[in-house]
C-alpha cells in the first residue's frame, strides 16, 4: 500500500523555482514559462529598443568622428581668426628655393628658415665671410700637474687678479696665484663663464707642454683681459697668444654689404632666418619665396576626402534595397538631424561666397571642385592646378573669410554665419583717446564694447562678428568682408559639434536617457514578471500536493475493496 505522498521535485535553476515529476502529468515548468513570457513581452519590447538605440548612439558617435575630421580639414583653408590661427592659415604657408650661380650646391652656403609672415619675391646674396669666434693660447706650463708659478714665474710665487669678458660686455674678476694648476684656471674661469661669455680648456701638445685655450661663446666680440693693478701682473705672466680673431659675418644682398655679429640672421627681412654655412665670394645665392602651393592643394584634397566621408555615410544611412526595404545597417534612416546636418552641408558646399568683387570665382566650381551626381566632391586637377599656379587669390577668395579694413589697427578676433552684412563703417567713440572705446556702432546699429574688444549683438546683422582695436582717439573705419565656403562650413560644424547644443550631442542625450527609462521600466516588468512566477509555483505546487492526496487515497480505497472482494 502507498505510504507516501508523489508532490514532484521542487528545485532551484539559477534562482528560479522548477516543478517536475508531477502528479497532474501537466508540463508545469512550461505553463509557467509560458506565462512568465508574457507577462515579460513589453520588457522584451523595450529590450530591443534599447538595442536599437545604441546602434542609434554609435552611428551619431561615427557622424561625430566624420564630421570632426572635416572640420580639422577646414581649418587651414578658412583663414583661421587670431594671431595663432595665422600660423595654421596654408593661404599663409610660404615654401623657398635656392639656386647658385657656380657648381657649388647653395645649400651648402646658406641654410634657409621662412615663416608665413615672409614676403614673396626674390634676393640674391654672396656670403663673403663667417662669423668667428675669438680664440687665445697660453704660454705652456709644462706637464699637467706642473703649478702657474713653476710653469709661468719661474717657480716664484705671484697672486693677483684676472679681468675678463667680452667686448661691449662686463668684465669679471678671478682671483689667480701661483698654487694653482691650469686645471684650477680653467674651472675658475669656468665658473663664471655665464656672465664672462668666455670659456677654458685645456689642450695637451705633448706630456711636458700644456696649455690654457681661452675661447669667446659669442662670434663677432674679442676676448677683453686685463689685471687688476692692485696685485701681480696676472695677465702678463700667462703669455697669451691669439689663435683666432673675432669678426663679423659680412653678407651682400641685392649689391648692399651687410654685417653681422653672428652667422644666423633673423633680421634682414621679416620672416626669414638666414644660417650662414661657408663663405664662398665668388658664388651668388638666389633665394625665392613663393606661396606653398603643395600644401594648398594637399589640403583642398583632405577636405574633398573628408567631406565625401560623410557624404558616403549620410549614403549607408539612406539605403534601400530593391524591395523598397530600409537597409539592415540604416539605423538612421528618415532621422531629422541627420537629414538637417546633410541638407544644410550641401547647400553651404554649393552655395556662393558673398562679399566678394563682382565677377570674381564664388563657388567651389569656378575654382576646380565640382559634384558628381551622388553629391560627392571631384577634383578637376588641371584646372585646379590652373586657378593654383595663375589666381591663387581667386581660390582664396572661395575658400577663406576675407577682411579688409581702411585702418590696421583694427582685427577680427571671431565671425559666426550669423554675419550677413559684408560691407559696413565702424564708428569708434574714444573721446578722451585712452585707447577705450566708450562706445561704437556699426552703420548705426550700436555693438557691445569691452576695452578693445568690439563685439556685434546677437539678432543683429553683426552678430558672431568679434573685432578688436588698437588705436586711439574717436575714428570711422571701412570694413568688406567676404565668407568662404570653407569658412561658412567650419563654422557650421562648430555648430553642430557643440556638446552642450549642439544637434548630435542632443542626440545621444537623448538617446542615453531614453535607454535609462527603458531600463527602469524593464526592471519593473521584471520584477512583475517574477512575481508571478512565484505566484504560479506555489499554486502548481499546492495543486499537485492536492491531487497527490487524492491519489493516494483512492489507492487505499481501491485495495480496500480488493481486499474485501478477496474474502467474500
Amino acid at each position: 500500500m502507498p505510504t507516501g505522498l508523489n508532490l514532484g521535485s521542487l528545485s532551484t535553476a539559477g534562482g528560479v523555482a522548477r516543478l517536475v515529476g508531477t502528479s497532474s502529468q501537466l508540463d508545469t515548468e512550461a505553463l509557467v514559462k509560458a506565462v512568465y513570457e508574457a507577462k515579460r513581452a513589453p520588457a522584451v519590447r523595450l529590450e530591443n529598443s534599447i538595442t536599437r538605440n545604441e546602434a542609434k548612439a554609435a552611428a551619431f558617435a561615427e557622424l561625430k568622428g566624420l564630421l570632426e575630421k572635416l572640420q580639422s580639414s577646414l581649418d587651414g583653408l578658412r583663414n583661421p581668426p587670431g594671431t595663432l590661427g595665422g600660423e595654421s592659415n596654408l593661404f599663409e604657408a610660404k615654401q623657398a628655393y635656392l639656386s647658385s650661380s657656380t657648381t657649388t650646391r647653395p645649400d651648402t652656403l646658406v641654410g634657409l628658415d621662412i615663416a608665413d609672415r615672409a614676403s614673396v619675391g626674390t634676393f640674391a646674396l654672396t656670403v663673403e665671410r663667417l662669423a668667428t669666434a675669438e680664440k687665445q693660447a697660453t704660454a705652456s706650463v709644462g706637464g699637467a700637474g706642473v703649478t702657474l708659478a713653476d710653469g709661468w714665474n719661474a717657480g716664484s710665487g705671484f697672486a693677483g687678479t684676472l679681468l675678463i669678458g667680452l667686448a661691449g660686455g662686463p668684465q669679471q674678476r678671478i682671483a689667480v696665484d701661483g698654487t694653482m694648476t691650469l686645471a684650477d684656471l680653467r674651472a675658475a674661469i669656468n665658473a663664471k663663464s655665464v656672465e664672462t661669455g668666455v670659456t677654458a680648456s685645456i689642450v695637451k701638445v705633448s706630456d711636458t707642454d700644456c696649455r690654457l685655450i681661452l675661447t669667446g661663446t659669442e662670434t663677432g666680440r674679442a676676448i677683453t683681459l686685463g689685471s687688476d693693478p692692485a696685485g701681480d701682473d696676472v695677465l702678463g705672466r700667462m703669455g697669451l697668444s691669439r689663435l683666432q680673431a673675432a669678426q663679423t659675418s659680412r653678407i651682400v644682398v641685392d649689391g648692399v654689404t651687410v654685417e653681422r655679429t653672428g652667422n644666423t640672421i633673423d633680421d634682414l627681412y621679416e620672416g626669414v632666418t638666414l644660417s650662414l654655412l661657408k663663405a664662398e665670394p665668388g658664388t651668388t645665392v638666389t633665394v625665392g619665396i613663393e606661396p606653398d602651393l603643395a600644401s594648398i592643394k594637399s589640403g583642398i584634397r583632405s577636405f574633398v576626402d573628408a567631406y565625401n566621408a560623410v557624404r558616403d555615410f549620410v549614403a549607408k544611412q539612406s539605403a534601400v534595397d530593391a524591395s523598397g526595404k530600409v537597409s539592415e545597417g540604416a539605423v538612421l534612416h528618415g532621422d531629422s538631424v541627420l537629414r538637417s546636418l546633410s541638407v544644410d552641408l550641401a547647400m553651404l558646399a554649393g552655395g556662393s561666397v558673398v562679399g566678394l568683387a563682382s565677377g570674381a570665382p564664388a563657388t567651389l566650381r569656378d575654382i576646380g571642385l565640382g559634384f558628381d551626381a551622388d553629391n560627392r566632391l571631384v577634383i578637376d586637377g588641371s584646372r585646379l592646378d590652373r586657378k593654383l599656379l595663375s589666381d591663387l587669390d581667386s581660390v582664396r577668395g572661395v575658400l577663406a573669410f576675407g577682411f579688409s579694413a581702411s585702418s590696421p589697427e583694427l582685427r577680427v578676433l571671431g565671425r559666426s554665419n550669423a554675419l550677413t552684412d559684408t560691407s559696413f563703417r565702424l564708428d569708434i567713440v574714444d573721446a578722451d583717446a585712452d585707447g577705450v572705446p566708450e562706445s561704437a556702432s556699426i552703420d548705426g546699429v550700436a555693438v557691445d564694447v569691452t576695452g578693445g574688444r568690439i563685439e556685434g549683438r546677437a539678432g543683429t546683422a553683426y552678430e558672431g562678428l568679434e573685432l578688436v582695436w588698437v588705436g586711439k582717439g574717436s575714428t570711422s573705419i571701412d570694413v568688406r568682408i567676404s565668407t568662404g565656403v570653407a569658412d561658412r562650413l567650419f563654422n557650421a560644424l562648430d555648430d553642430a559639434l557643440d556638446e552642450l547644443d549642439g544637434p548630435i550631442g542632443h542626440a545621444i542625450a537623448d538617446l542615453a536617457a531614453t535607454n535609462e527609462a527603458y531600463r527602469k521600466q524593464i526592471a519593473a516588468i521584471d520584477q512583475r514578471a517574477e512575481a508571478m512566477r512565484a505566484r504560479l509555483v506555489a499554486r502548481y505546487s499546492a495543486m499537485e500536493t492536492a491531487l497527490s492526496l487524492a491519489e493516494t487515497m483512492m489507492r487505499q480505497v481501491q485495495a480496500q475493496m480488493d481486499a474485501m472482494t478477496a474474502r467474500n
